[in-house]
Order: structure tokens, then sequence, then C-alpha cells
């Protein structure tokens, strides 16, 4: 099965509390992108097939340039957060103001490490334990391009119990043949009763003419008072409408759990985000889209928790740790998707 690397930055959904203003405190215009490219996917991480993410805190200084960074959280440890803080401090941003001046602020974001199939144009013989999903013929005829992303449930025999689309862009075909391949997949037997997995389908043309497209990058929104007093976790499910830039337009609930809890938060987070679009013909188009957005206590900032970052100083920076997975460069150049250099949306 091909392979090709994928990450997308996601926006924790609570402001922090600590020496610096949030960006999203209210009466702030937050930092927009100016130049905001995905961290690259280290090579030796990448060949071992392993996943994961890195939740990572920053200021945004008065001219634009990132200052402090620091690690939060990463899931698996000791993978990816020289890659992650690296990328970081590259960005470049529009800084924020206040009153009309520019001013320094803080924020968090999570940048994901995933590596994604490929859908193949007609089906795979022999099919083997993991088929690909069949490209859609209608959408192969029509050269649109998109993605479906897949959350299962896989028991301790490797077989498929429970699967769902929990991101697609645009929805319907491509949701259908994502499916319809995991659901017949066979896993390797494991010491445990069952475990989740999640899997992105990338539906490319063979002739395509996307070189790299823009990752996504959901705004952020205040965490529910209620849900941090409870420590309540949830998800919430939407469709969207798009336009071509991936700038989301409309947004509606369509299931959520526990119910009207995170309903607002995850409106104004739709809202505010940009999605890596459909394409036709190598142009990005308007398009209707599923989205799924978790939410939990642990990953937020809640009132009365204690904030790993709140007394780092501002303008310092860590020195960079090198892991025994990233000590070997790179042997050759890959091709990272990056975030577009004109988006205009809200900011985690």
């Amino acid at each position: 099965m091909s392979r090709a690397v994928h990450l997308v930055l996601l926006g924790i959904l609570a402001p922090a509390a600590g020496a610096w203003v949030p960006c999203e405190q209210r009466g702030i215009d937050p930092p927009q992108p100016i130049q905001r490219e995905a961290p690259a996917y280290p090579q030796a991480v990448r060949a071992m097939g392993i996943e994961g993410g890195v939740e990572i805190a920053l200021t945004v200084l008065r001219d634009g340039s990132v200052g402090w960074v620091r690690v939060v959280r990463a899931e698996p440890r000791g993978y990816f957060e020289q890659a992650a803080t690296e990328g970081v401090r590259r960005w470049r941003f529009a800084p924020a103001k206040q009153a009309g001046e520019a001013i320094e602020c803080r924020m968090r974001t999570r940048v994901r490490f995933a590596l994604t199939d490929t859908a193949a144009t007609a089906p795979a013989t022999p099919a083997g334990d993991r088929p690909q999903p069949v490209y859609p013929p209608a959408l192969l005829q029509a050269r649109i391009e998109g993605y479906a992303e897949v959350e299962y449930e896989i028991d301790a025999a490797g077989v498929v119990k429970e699967a769902h689309v929990v991101a697609a862009m645009p929805r319907g075909e491509f949701e259908k043949a994502a499916l319809a391949a995991v659901r017949g997949w066979r896993g390797p037997a494991a010491d445990m009763p069952s475990r989740i997995e999640t899997r992105r389908f990338d539906f490319r043309l063979p002739d395509t003419l996307l070189d790299t497209v823009p990752a996504t990058l959901l705004a952020s929104a205040p965490f529910p008072m209620a849900a941090c007093e409870r420590g309540t976790t949830g998800r919430v499910v939407l469709e969207v409408e798009t336009e071509a830039s991936g700038q989301v337009r409309e947004a509606r609930i369509l299931a959520a759990e526990p119910t009207g809890l995170f309903d607002a938060t995850a409106l104004a987070i739709a809202r505010g985000s940009r999605l890596s679009p459909a394409y036709r013909d190598g142009q990005p188009i308007a398009a209707t889209a599923l989205l799924t957005l978790r939410f939990d206590p642990a990953r937020a900032t809640c009132p009365n928790l204690q904030d790993p970052d709140r007394d780092s100083p501002a303008g310092k920076r860590p020195p960079a740790r090198v892991t025994r997975h990233d000590e070997k460069p790179a042997r050759r150049v890959e091709r990272w998707t990056t975030l577009s250099r004109n988006a205009a949306q809200p900011v985690p």
C-alpha cells in the first residue's frame, strides 16, 4: 500500500492562563498566518511507520515572529518533539493587535504527524489483508480529488468490528469507498481485547496536477466551563460547507455526545476553520465536508488546573533536544503539505 505524509495542525480548544495575553482573548485581533509550513516528518520515524502528535505552546511577538516555544505534550514521546519545535520556530504571522497596536500573545497548537494511504484507481489483485479503497468511477471520470478518514475498532483476532468516517472532503462517494475497504480489513492478532485505529485515505488521480495542498487549520474557542468542572469528554460531528479555499462558510451539527454540551464551541471552531479543500482538475472547488471534533478537558486549559507553561519567560527558547530517531539527516527532500500563505482564518 503506497503511503504519503500528511500533517494536520490543530488548535487547542481553550486559552491558557499565565504571563502572556491569550491570542483568543476578547478585544484582541489574533495573529494571521503569513508563513506556516508543516514541520518535516522525521525520516527515520516515517520509515518505522510511527504516527503521533505534539502539543506546543508558543508566543507570537510584536514583529510577527515566534518567540518562546515549548512542548506541552507529545504522543508518543521522543519521536516528533524536535521536528515540531524546529518547524514552529520558522512560522511567521501578522502580529496580534489590541486597540490598533501590535502586541505579543500566546497560543497553543497541535501538530499531527500521520501517514496516509492512497486509494487505488482499480481493484487490487490479490486484495490482501488490507485492500485499498477503490476510486469511485463517477468521481474519477469527473476528476474530483479529496480524502476520507476512517476510525475503526479492531478486535484481538484482527477483525474490524466497528468503522465510521470521521472526516471527508467532499462528502459522499469517498466515504463509501473508504468504509467498504476498511470493513473488509484483517489485521494481526494482538494480546489485547480490542484497539482503536484511524486511517486517512487520499483520493488522487493517476495524473494528478497537485504537488502540495493546504493542511487543515482548525480555529479555537473557549472550552465549556461545565465540561471543565465535570471532567467531561465528548465529540461533535458536523457537516460543513466550504469555499474553494477550504474556508468554512456554514456548519451544522449531525451528532453530539453528550448532547448540547459542546455544540456552541464546536460551531465556533468549525466556522473559523479552513479545511484541506477538494479539487477538480487540479483546481480547488467549493464542497460539502464531514468534520469530527473531539473534546477532552485534559487537553484544554481549564481554570484552577496547573498550566505547565505558566511561569516560563517570554523570549526564551529551550535548547533543541536531539532524539535517537532524529540524529541522522534526511537523505532526500520530501514534499510536505503546507498551509496557504493567504489564510485569513482565526489562529488557534
